[in-house]
């Protein structure tokens, strides 16, 4: 039994899916409580892929004011463990304007987004570690709306998924290849390029690749100024994806072997 794997795998069902719509989706929180900490904002952009970038559709992003309760809890010492609201909104850029809109309840946030979802017919939600999302559109929808749990009804799509499985499996098999002389000039740069991606996802000498996304899209060449607001991690997460997409293009029909070091 071997345990290769090959990036085909996912280019087929690439193919199988060309002609639905993609939302890809983001979410900003105050928390990972979603029963205790709001949402603060959500983008999501719909697209089409034409087998080599992401066409957009339609986009949906809005940004929600602080609930009274989260007020309350603002207005008292923080003495919990990580991040305070404080620094959590800093962090999501909260607070800054978006182009000739005001902030929006929360609630009204919610019921956008869902009907931006909804009115696609049998779209694929794509999330970096979608589990958070979904869990958190959810949750907070539930406590607003009596159709309970809405976002189980879709196919998901988790990218961090995609990339534990294939990416880092492409990575460290292309990156430990030798450049015989035999090799093409664009095989041996195409080495190169994985083993610089390899060095750039193992922070501070670590064998793990961290696979947050800030630090796939900045290996690939991408910038992640602006990261952890909705709006910018959404198209992060497209570019990201269509470069991806790209390098399984490059290396179909080889066999890769998992990668056992990941985040």
């Amino acid at each position: 039994m071997n345990d290769y794997i090959k990036t085909d795998e996912f280019l087929e069902f690439l193919e199988d899916n060309r002609d639905r719509v993609w939302i890809f989706i983001d979410t900003e929180t105050l928390g990972f409580n979603a029963d205790k900490h709001q949402m603060t904002e959500v983008a999501a952009k719909a697209v089409k892929f034409d087998g080599i970038s992401c066409k957009e559709m339609d986009m949906y992003h809005e940004k929600a004011k602080l609930l009274s309760v989260t007020r309350l809890r603002m207005s008292r010492p923080f003495r919990g463990k990580g991040m305070s609201y404080q620094d959590i909104m800093k962090m999501t850029n909260y607070g800054e304007p978006i182009k000739d809109r005001e902030y929006i309840e929360e609630q009204q946030m919610l019921a956008g987004v869902f009907k931006f979802v909804n009115k696609f017919h049998e779209p694929i939600i794509v999330a970096h570690n979608s589990s958070f999302d979904i869990k958190y559109l959810n949750t907070r929808h539930n406590l607003y709306f009596s159709n309970k749990d809405p976002y189980n009804d879709y196919d998901v799509l988790d990218t961090l998924k995609v990339m534990k499985k294939y990416f880092t499996s492409m990575v460290a098999t292309e990156a430990k290849r030798y450049k015989h002389r035999w090799l093409t000039d664009k095989d041996k740069q195409g080495i190169l390029e994985m083993r610089r991606i390899r060095k750039s996802l193992q922070k501070k000498k670590k064998k793990r690749m961290s696979l947050k996304l800030g630090n796939v899209a900045e290996s690939l060449g991408i910038s992640s100024e602006g990261w952890h607001s909705a709006k910018f991690d959404v198209e992060t997460l497209i570019s990201t994806t269509e470069r991806m997409l790209e390098l399984f293009m490059d290396n179909a029909g080889k066999e890769l072997r998992p990668e056992k070091y990941f985040l």
